[in-house]
């Protein structure tokens, strides 16, 4: 049978760590190099790769996505390449989008966020607030409704509802933006 592997990434995963210390707002250009250069083997091929797709990103966010693609996305990425290779076709990934209205927007799609869709917890009040998880703004319902519902899938059944991650062919299923359907 072999096992079943899904993972996640988030679009602003870094946020979670810069935006309540105020450091998405703070960081200098200067600061952004420095961390690149301190977590990155080639610093400034993972800069230019950055401004290239976030042109008009500030150097608080470019640092957010740095720290998102080392702690998370490039592990992630090598887990799911690896686990493709081995399960004949369990492998999910999937990229989560939904933006928390916490700290005034500023913690966006951050690390952890899915987890309360994930559970169908996000209308849960005390998830809710100016500096709680998921912001003052309510939940959407249908991404809520559309996340957990891919994970009891894929809990039930090993198919989520999207096609296995492709190792040749490296996409992931987006969840939780403007979610049309």
């Amino acid at each position: 049978m072999g096992t079943r592997h899904h993972r996640g990434l988030r679009r602003r995963s870094g946020h979670l760590y810069l935006a309540p210390r105020g450091e998405l707002e703070s960081t200098t250009q200067a600061d952004l190099v420095a961390f690149a250069t301190r977590a990155c083997a080639d610093p400034r091929t993972v800069l230019a790769a950055l401004r290239a797709a976030r042109p008009d990103a500030t150097p608080g966010s470019l640092r957010s996505a740095v720290l998102g693609q080392v702690l998370f996305e490039a592990g992630t990425t090598r887990m799911a390449r690896a686990h493709a290779r081995i399960s004949g076709g369990r492998t999910r990934l999937y990229s989560f989008g939904y933006r928390s209205t916490a700290l005034d927007g500023r913690l966006g799609a951050a690390h952890t966020v899915e987890l309360p869709f994930v559970f169908d917890v996000a209308d849960e009040p005390r998830l809710h607030g100016d500096a709680d998880l998921l912001g003052p703004a309510p939940a959407p319902a249908r991404p809520a409704a559309r996340v957990h519902g891919a994970w009891v899938a894929f809990a039930r059944t090993g198919n989520p509802g999207w096609a296995p991650f492709d190792p040749r062919r490296p996409t992931a299923k987006i969840l939780g933006e403007e979610d049309p359907g």
